[in-house]
């Protein structure tokens, strides 16, 4: 499982640390990872809490939590109210509508890795109007096999170069 923020990053190491603490709470009592979308709920509905009482203030973030189950891929983008939305591709933050508008038109199922990655370079490209900065950008690829894998920062650098040219 990774996780992608957008937002006030302090409000989002606190809900990573808990959704750690959960997920790793349910492996030990029942001897099985957490669905994602379990995950998703529970933290959620945490944020959703937050919502309500006086003297506490929403979680200010959006967090974009993908992973691999029994279910297969999956991604979904959280909300600062609770909820939450399952997506094929997305993004959060500023440009999110020229980056949503990009993977609309080019995402296609069954694509491969690196179709996938030179798509989303080119969507985080577009919404930042093309002043993409190849040093500030982390990849990490979520699979069946490998899980969660975070791209070295040369790695990164290579997909970025690739896609912009």
């Amino acid at each position: 499982i990774g996780c992608a923020t957008s937002g006030l990053i302090a409000d989002a190491r606190a809900l990573v640390e808990k959704t750690r603490l959960d997920a790793q709470i349910n492996e030990i009592t029942y001897d099985e990872i957490m669905p994602i979308k379990t995950l998703v709920k529970r933290i959620c509905d945490f944020k959703q809490a937050y919502t309500q009482y006086g003297g506490a203030r929403p979680f200010g973030t959006t967090l974009l939590i993908a992973g691999v189950d029994a279910e297969g891929p999956q991604l979904f983008a959280t909300d600062p109210s609770g909820a939450f939305m399952e997506y094929k591709a997305n993004s959060e933050g500023i440009g999110r509508s020229d980056a949503m508008a990009y993977f609309e038109e080019k995402y296609k199922d069954n694509m491969t890795l690196e179709e996938a990655i030179d798509m989303g370079v080119k969507a985080i490209s577009k919404g930042s109007e093309g002043k993409l900065n190849p040093d500030a950008i982390e990849i990490a690829v979520i699979d069946a096999i490998e899980k969660f894998r975070r791209l070295s920062h040369d790695e990164s650098k290579n997909y970025v170069k690739k896609a912009i040219g």
